[in-house]
């Protein structure tokens, strides 16, 4: 009987902090935990919609700024991954042609000049995915490397 009461107690107790922590909060503070796992998810641009509509809620939600500037750097360094992935394509298709220009030459450039200075833009932060800055890094290794091969005198 002692353990049913406790088992009993112990799921109220359960059900009363589920709801009170549920209604408790304002919208604002809900949508920021909803922000919150998005951006933990990875889904950076849907956290980032829902941390603006916390803050637009209540300007003073500490959680949705933090997850709006948060989910900016991370959206922008996941750009910059896929942008390198695409790039990285275009140079392999172009390095794969019999007749590798002049032209060739300068459009692989100004591809690993773009990639070089926006790595440099990055700033990632204590809060950042470290996965995430792992392969922009990555990234920008990679563009380094062919810019460093193709043109040696102009190393960065």
């Amino acid at each position: 009987m002692k353990a049913y009461k406790i088992i009993f107690n112990t799921i109220l107790l359960f059900t009363i902090f589920a709801a009170i922590f549920f209604f408790g909060f304002s919208d604002s503070y809900k949508l920021s935990l909803q922000a919150k796992v998005k951006y933990m998810r990875g889904e950076y641009a849907e956290a980032r919609v829902m941390a603006k509509e916390a803050f637009d809620l209540d300007p003073y939600n500490r959680m949705a700024i933090s997850i709006l500037s948060q989910s900016k750097i991370s959206a922008e360094m996941a750009d910059y991954v896929k942008d390198g992935k695409q790039y990285l394509a275009k140079i392999d298709k172009i390095t794969k042609k019999q007749d590798f220009s002049r032209q060739d030459r300068i459009k692989i450039k100004m591809m690993c000049e773009v990639m070089i200075g926006r790595y440099v833009k990055l700033n990632p932060t204590v809060l950042t995915d470290k996965d995430l800055y792992a392969a922009c890094t990555q990234t920008y290794q990679n563009f380094k490397k062919i810019y460093e091969e193709l043109f040696p005198k102009k190393v960065r």
